[in-house]
């Protein structure tokens, strides 16, 4: 527990602080070296699957986030043409047919799973930085305060199967954290956003179930392949797949919410 706290204690300041004051090109470095480290653990843990690791999978992926920042209208083009390098690379490199699939389906799931939501992080950096705090603030509320009901007043387990030590209470406290701080930092922070409270609270509810799929998924995954962390990188929380997990479901989510609302 006191590794887990002393971990975050240290880490806290520095992304709020990279959000704030550096230029997108720095920051898109910090992602980068974030993203680097999540391909890395998502591939080890994808190759307890039969999953191939493809060269250009780090490149392409690391790639992503520049172009979504300084060429957004590129973007769809972009993933298109990593995509028909990924199917058309696994065509040659197969040597076991039912490899073939599998490989390709998850070095592409890098590209997309990773490259996408921090893609999006970048992207709020360099233009929108509330709305990224946004985001960092109703997940993060929700997280600790799911952690921390459940390991306290947790009874009721109800994912038994993909994430044990989860519980019922720990969920619903998540979720009613996650809209609280949705609504604070939405009437504080967000001007147009100050007395749209029905508003403010559908987002929080929103990233609050989408940001715990996100979390389940990772578990599943790790589950699958017979892991408890996806690293050891940081005391107390596993590998940076473990950390932002429910970042990679809530960023593509809040992104399309935007769109649709605006």
């Amino acid at each position: 527990m006191m590794q887990r706290v002393a971990t975050a204690v240290f880490l806290l300041p520095l992304v709020l602080l990279s959000i704030r004051y550096l230029p997108p090109s720095l920051f898109l470095l910090v992602i980068d070296l974030f993203l680097g480290l999540g391909v890395f653990e998502l591939l080890r843990l994808l190759a307890r699957y039969g999953v191939e690791t493809y060269w250009f999978t780090y490149p392409l992926t690391l790639l992503l986030p520049w172009v979504w920042t300084y060429s957004p209208e590129s973007v769809l083009s972009y993933l298109v043409v990593s995509s028909l390098i990924c199917m058309g690379h696994s065509v040659f490199q197969t040597r076991e047919m039912k490899k073939g699939f599998l490989s390709m389906s998850g070095n592409l799931m890098a590209i997309f799973y990773l490259g996408v939501p921090l893609s999006i992080a970048g992207s709020f950096q360099s233009s929108q930085k509330l709305q990224l705090l946004m985001v960092l603030s109703v997940v993060w509320a929700g997280d600790i305060l799911a952690y921390g009901v459940g390991k306290r007043w947790g009874k009721h387990q109800v994912t038994s199967q993909v994430s044990p030590h989860k519980s019922l209470e720990g969920y619903v406290a998540g979720l009613l954290f996650s809209v609280l701080a949705a609504m604070v930092f939405g009437h504080f922070f967000i001007p147009a956003w100050s007395t749209a409270y029905l508003l403010l609270i559908l987002i929080g509810a929103f990233l609050g179930l989408v940001s715990t799929v996100g979390d389940l998924f990772e578990s599943m995954l790790k589950r699958g392949a017979d892991i408890k962390d996806s690293s050891n990188l940081l005391p107390g929380h596993g590998g940076v797949l473990d950390r932002i997990d429910s970042l990679l479901f809530a960023l593509p989510a809040y992104y399309t919410l935007l769109v649709l609302i605006k």
